[in-house]
């Protein structure tokens, strides 16, 4: 099993999504943790080329997409764009005011992956609720929404978030 994390966009994110794969350890499991180009920069958050970490994914072996906040943008335009052919999908940290800022429609990129879809949020997430993420994919097939405590965005809890996962799995 090929298992892809897409973190966020701060570097930070990158050990947490290794640790974070590092608690879903298992037999025949290939792991990998992709890192932006953007990461690079002096200032990332001015360097960041959203169309070019979407393209850079094309042809990746994925048959578990886990993603963070901004690898939940990018891993599920790649998604829907069949960059990448993913079996299952882990959306963590939705940041739903994001796509609306970038005016991507959530709902349809989730439709089109057409796959078994968790995703976790916090009840408070700064940058989008449980409720609406909820809202934005309530009734789409295959997609299940668990929702943890929390209001920061930070998802600190690996071993609570590899739990969910594993039993998606």
């Amino acid at each position: 099993m090929n298992i892809l994390a897409l973190p966020g966009i701060s570097p930070k994110t990158e050990k947490w999504a290794t640790n974070l794969l590092n608690e879903l350890t298992g037999p025949d499991r290939t792991m990998t943790v992709q890192r932006y180009k953007h990461w690079d920069c002096e200032d990332p958050g001015q360097c960041l080329e959203l169309e070019g970490e979407v393209r850079r994914l094309a042809g990746a072996p994925v048959d578990l997409l886990v993603a963070k906040s901004l690898g939940v943008i990018i891993g599920l335009q790649a998604g829907a764009r069949k960059l990448i052919v993913p079996g299952r999908a882990v959306l963590i940290g939705t940041p739903v005011s994001s796509f609306v800022e970038k005016d991507l429609d959530l709902r349809q990129l989730t439709a089109d992956l057409a796959i078994p879809i968790l995703f976790i949020q916090q009840k408070n997430d700064i940058v989008g609720s449980a409720d609406k993420l909820r809202a934005a994919v309530d009734g789409l097939p295959m997609v299940e929404l668990v929702e943890i405590p929390g209001d920061n965005h930070q998802y600190k809890d690996l071993k609570l978030l590899a739990r969910h996962i594993k039993k998606f799995m």
